[in-house]
């Protein structure tokens, strides 16, 4: 399917492709790593966050999630302001400011200076992912080649998430939390120093600033992202949360609106005409969906049922994400074989089988039970990282590959917040009447069941309750997490498989970027 754009910039490049490429790929490649690794340890270490600040449940949420509204909020204004004033200034930017919000993380003494440093780097974040996947594609003109080195730039996401959870593990048992953040702080300081030599400038040649659209999208993703975010904790039936969901939709028609007679939007609605480009941005969230929010399920299960610290917890994750790493490596060359089609509908199945291959773990199972389904799991999210984002890149005028890649980032965190979002809420609304059921069954009077519930639910231990008492609690806890775990991920692993049928039917099985603006 084709879609009309106007001729509006020519399709040379605006700076000569760099002698040796891999170095400044590699270079931007550890700021993305730098961006995961925060994402993953920051979960590693909320328990030892609470313990600390004791933030409540509903303030708790907004330590991890401060980070991915900003992120989600700005990606696309980052992506463009990267074609307008040179793709290596705003990266270098990001890594800058991400390191200082890491810096404000490591010596914040609250829950509002830790939120507010997850806001800073999230600010870092949004410049540099979109900045560092322009870099990449822009490196290189064969796109078998930019394939391969959007497997790289997606190993290294992998590499991230992995590196957070072990090294939070470590600092952990011999510090306090705020260590944890010194992990970003000295990739981000080697990521600043090494830029400035590795990287090539380069930007968009007529790109003009859509204030517009800009200030109307910032308001639509935010709103939609607070929205999906507050309304796990505050029900999405609240006042604030409709309000939410008013002011998105009166922002998304302003949105469109503008975007179509802007002359140079900041994201050119046509593109979505294509029907191919629209499947794939839908892809790129339902991976984040899959791959955040079974992620999150299996810490939840680890650390909650199995009672695991998190050392050990990021040494079972290695399951997923070394599978991760190693298969987005090889996706490129898998691609070029079988088409974008067939990858990324496979890599939908694999990640869904992934989630309901899980289903096996129970309340007093071993690692046996559980690693299968997270290295399913790793093998097809690996299927979809890097090929969902090529086949994006791949589908536009390379002069709009900058657009490509802000917008399939801005999906990509979108999925990034629903999965946790919808998944987590399933797994902690569900627990307190599993839980409560269970007591019951096990012979607990209803009003001692209700109130041991009420209990738990705000943290309390069963260690002050007589022994025999105790072990039920502590029983009935373990089976009823585990099967609000298993909706989570039945639910996760359905809605996998669901998508795989659209993919399969719109996405093109090759790619190959159009000749001129005019055709897509």
């Amino acid at each position: 399917m084709s879609t009309a754009l106007a001729p509006t910039a020519p399709t040379a490049p605006t700076a000569a492709l760099p002698v040796r490429p891999w170095r400044g790929v590699l270079t931007v490649c550890l700021g993305v790593m730098m961006a995961f690794v925060n994402v993953s340890s920051t979960i590693g270490a909320l328990g030892a966050i609470q313990q600390d600040l004791h933030p409540s449940a509903s303030t708790l949420v907004w330590v991890t999630s401060a980070y991915s509204l900003v992120v989600a909020t700005l990606v696309m204004f980052t992506g463009t302001l990267a074609d307008l004033i040179g793709r290596r200034a705003v990266f270098l930017g990001g890594a800058v400011v991400f390191t200082a919000g890491s810096l404000l993380a490591y010596v914040a003494d609250g829950t509002g200076v830790l939120i507010t440093a997850q806001a800073v780097m999230g600010l870092g974040g949004a410049a540099v992912l979109p900045a560092s996947l322009s870099i990449v594609s822009h490196s290189f003109t064969d796109p078998h080649q930019r394939t391969k080195a959007i497997g790289a730039w997606a190993s290294c996401s992998g590499l991230g998430l992995a590196v957070g959870p072990l090294g939070a593990g470590l600092l952990l048992g011999n510090f306090t939390w705020q260590a944890v953040y010194l992990i970003d702080v000295v990739i981000g300081a080697v990521t600043v120093i090494l830029t400035p030599f590795l990287v090539p400038e380069s930007k968009h040649p007529t790109r003009r600033l859509d204030l517009a659209g800009v200030l109307l999208g910032t308001v639509m993703i935010a709103s939609a992202t607070y929205a999906i975010i507050e309304g796990g904790s505050s029900g999405y039936t609240s006042g604030r949360i409709i309000t939410m969901y008013g002011v998105f939709a009166a922002s998304l028609v302003l949105f469109v609106t503008a975007e179509s007679r802007h002359h140079d939007p900041m994201l050119d609605l046509r593109l979505f005409r294509n029907s191919s480009y629209t499947a794939v941005m839908g892809v790129a969230a339902a991976s984040m969906f899959g791959f955040v929010g079974t992620s999150l399920l299996a810490v939840l299960y680890m650390e909650r049922v199995q009672r695991l610290s998190a050392l050990a917890t990021g040494v079972r994750l290695l399951a997923m994400f070394a599978t991760y790493i190693v298969v987005s490596a090889l996706a490129g060359r898998l691609v070029q074989k079988v088409g974008f089609a067939l990858t990324l509908t496979a890599g939908l199945v694999v990640l869904g089988g992934g989630a309901l291959a899980l289903l096996a773990i129970g309340p007093f199972t071993g690692y046996s039970a559980l690693w299968p389904g997270l290295l399913i799991a790793g093998f097809g999210s690996a299927l979809l990282t890097a090929p969902s984002t090529a086949a994006a890149v791949n589908s536009v005028p390379r002069l709009q590959a900058g657009m490509a890649s802000a917008t399939v980032n801005m999906f990509r965190q979108i999925g990034s917040v629903l999965g946790p979002s919808i998944l987590g809420t399933i797994v902690t609304t569900r627990f307190p009447r599993y839980l409560e059921e269970q007591l019951i069954t096990s012979g607990v009077p209803a009003p001692d069941a209700s109130r041991i519930t009420a209990g738990a639910v705000h943290g309390d231990s069963a260690t002050s309750l007589p022994t025999a008492l105790a072990h039920t609690v502590t029983d009935s806890a373990a089976r009823a997490f585990t099967d609000a775990v298993h909706l989570g991920l039945l639910i996760g692993g359905i809605t996998l498989l669901l998508i795989a049928i659209p993919t399969a039917v719109f996405v093109r099985h090759r790619n190959t970027p159009a000749p001129t603006p005019s055709a897509i």
